[in-house]
């Protein structure tokens, strides 16, 4: 049982395992949500706005990173040289030296499987 305590209306828990007010599962991180696998190699396909990521896992999957090419820091990523740069970060996801970053959730949940 969660312990609550009134406060101006508001119902609230003393853990954060539930939202207040509509008592919904509250996502509380690894112990609530599957982990996803690491990346653990990605490279720049050739003539291609796209990635292959190889996850941890085995799985390998195609990303197209085009629609970001268009906005913020992902606009670097036009140079074909610093498209080919990119790397796994420490996190298990991808990174170009210029600054953008895609999450492996990113890539494992929108990538196309290969």
């Amino acid at each position: 049982m969660v312990s609550r305590r009134e406060h101006a209306g508001t119902r609230y828990h003393r853990t954060a395992h539930v939202m207040p007010d509509t008592g919904a599962p509250r996502n509380t991180g690894p112990s609530t949500k599957t982990m996803l696998p690491r990346i653990v190699a990605v490279k720049a396909e050739p003539d291609s706005t796209s990635v292959l990521a190889t996850f941890a896992n085995g799985e390998r999957r195609r990303f197209d990173v085009g629609p970001f090419m268009s906005r913020g820091v992902f606009r670097s990523l036009r140079s074909r040289a610093e498209f080919a740069a990119v790397q796994v970060d420490e996190m298990g996801g991808i990174v170009w030296d210029s600054g953008p970053d895609l999450s492996r959730d990113t890539i494992y949940m929108d990538g196309e499987p290969v």
